[in-house]
């Protein structure tokens, strides 16, 4: 009921007072076929009333350029209200469902029948419905200040079935937080057995970076909740998804677990998550629970403790000083000019792809340890377009989402840990040109300060066997050639879609017969849905 396809007219209620019944339904024929404008892509503009009078085929027209009218002008609540995008609109809908102001709003009828339940119900019933733009909603959240205040209005179970929901859309079971603290406590335990990675080698761990204002969104959220909660657990599952789409895919409680030891290590936290006391509420077994306290609480903590006690000498004796409970000292602070607005996850040089040292304090976020962050002055980096000459490098994402590749993807996710970094490394395989926009993107979406810092990206995994697999796909239909990325046209994003649009003189048939420039829609390896749009 309310999910609507793109350029979707609805009319609420019609009304026609004629004297033959037939006249009534001419008119209503005449609007069903008519020409209405344009808004422009994603844009939802709801008109609360439109009367107009004289003949019938005067009504249709007149309608129609009332319709024009009222798009013409600004917002006016009282009769016309404009969003650019579903999010957008998602975004103050949850604002005032928060506010309990949504049921006086004349444009939230279509939701009317939401607004008798819980917040909590009424909140998750709404994401639910849209889960693909979780991303992008929250991040309109945080543009609007209201992301901490919605999402501490979730319940911890309907925080958790949404995360289960989010999971099994992108293919995996959600770890329990017994699972989670599993991996923690291995971890540490395998810490002191590792060996360490060949010079210029780098671990998946070392190349998850924060993309600018992802952490200042969540920092707050993250620092008011338990670890266990059903809250946190979605939080950190979005940003998993977007640090490291494939990696969530093949081991989500490994990511997980990483995630959620690097921003336990965030300042200024709660004294009572200092306990670490774990409580999986999806577990029915009181052993089990007790059992998984106690392991989280020796493993995670004592050991954390000690070797930040080892490495940081002095800094721990003061901490020692201070009240129980409180966080051990930080890593030296250094100023958030030095990070250029990048939050970068540092690690151990230790071969995280084998075992993960989270006993090494370096393991937190560079960023972590300031005293103050930035807000995301512009959010609006994360809902911007710009053009591009490569535009066909989007064409090579459906050949990624075959199953041979998706499968070679997952069994190398964590030499490269993101679909984006894959894309890039197939993309130049067929001379792919550095200086397009397109690649500053791809850049951006994985942390990146420029496209220079790319070349420090793994090779291609199984090379060979990429390449024989597109030779045998494309090479009798010619398309496997530079000439496939060169597409002119403009690319819209934002955290959860992206859209290209190109002319529709850029169809080409053997790319179409090639499968190539169809919708790839929703790719969890990606974490992101993709269009394609001829006009």
């Amino acid at each position: 009921m309310t999910k609507l396809a793109a350029d979707t007219v609805v009319i609420h209620r019609l009304t026609v007072r004629a004297g033959q019944r037939r006249t009534a339904d001419g008119v209503r024929d005449s609007l069903q076929t008519g020409d209405w404008p344009h808004v422009g892509p994603d844009s939802w503009v709801f008109i609360r009333r439109l009367q107009v009078s004289g003949t019938a085929r005067q009504l249709s027209r007149q309608l129609l350029e009332q319709t024009r009218q009222h798009l013409n002008t600004g917002n006016n609540p009282e009769q016309v209200m404009r969003f650019a995008s579903l999010a957008e609109l998602l975004a103050a809908l949850l604002t005032d469902l928060l506010r309990g102001r949504a049921g006086f709003n004349w444009y939230w009828l279509r939701w009317a029948h939401w607004f008798e339940l819980p917040v909590s119900r009424t909140i998750s019933g709404i994401v639910s419905e849209h889960l693909a733009l979780m991303p992008s909603v929250s991040a309109r959240l945080a543009q609007r200040g209201q992301l901490a205040a919605v999402w501490l209005s979730l319940t911890d179970s309907d925080a958790r079935q949404l995360a289960v929901e989010l999971a099994g859309m992108s293919g995996f079971r959600l770890p329990s937080v017994l699972e989670i603290a599993e991996v923690l406590g291995s971890e540490i335990d395998n810490a002191d057995r590792q060996t360490p990675l060949a010079a210029g080698e780098q671990s998946w761990a070392e190349q998850l970076t924060l993309r600018p204002g992802l952490l200042a969104h969540w920092r707050t959220v993250l620092q008011e909740l338990d670890v266990a909660d059903g809250r946190y657990q979605l939080a950190l599952l979005l940003i998993g998804q977007d640090l490291a789409p494939l990696l969530l895919q093949q081991q989500p409680a490994r990511l997980l677990a990483v995630l959620s030891a690097c921003f336990e290590s965030l300042p200024h936290t709660k004294k009572a998550r200092r306990s670490a006391e774990l409580k999986p509420v999806i577990l029915n077994d009181t052993t089990q629970s007790q059992q998984a306290k106690t392991y989280l609480q020796a493993q995670s903590i004592s050991q954390v403790d000690q070797a930040q006690a080892q490495l940081n000498g002095e800094a721990k004796a003061k901490t020692n000083a201070d009240a129980e409970g409180q966080i051990p000292a930080p890593l030296p602070r250094k100023h958030l000019a030095e990070h250029d607005g990048n939050y970068i996850l540092r690690f151990p040089q230790t071969p995280i792809a084998t075992s993960l040292s989270l006993a090494d304090p370096c393991f937190t976020a560079k960023a972590l340890a300031q005293d103050s962050f930035p807000e995301p002055a512009s959010v609006g980096l994360e809902f911007a377009g710009f053009h591009t000459r490569q535009g066909g490098l989007l064409y090579l994402l459906n050949m990624l989402n075959r199953p041979e590749l998706r499968g070679l993807m997952l069994e190398h996710a964590e030499t490269l840990p993101s679909g984006w970094a894959w894309l890039y490394r197939l993309g130049q395989e067929l001379q792919l040109d550095t200086d397009d926009a397109l690649v500053d993107f791809i850049a951006l979406q994985l942390g990146r300060r420029n496209c220079l810092e790319l070349d420090q990206l793994p090779a291609l995994p199984a090379r060979e066997q990429v390449l024989s697999l597109a030779q045998r796909w494309y090479g009798k239909t010619g398309v496997w050639q530079p000439e496939l990325l060169a597409l002119t046209g403009q690319i819209q994003y934002s955290p959860s879609h992206i859209d290209l649009y190109a002319p529709m003189a850029a169809i080409k048939l053997p790319v179409r017969l090639a499968g190539l420039d169809i919708n790839p829609g929703w790719l969890p390896w990606l974490g992101r849905v993709v269009s394609f749009h001829y006009d």
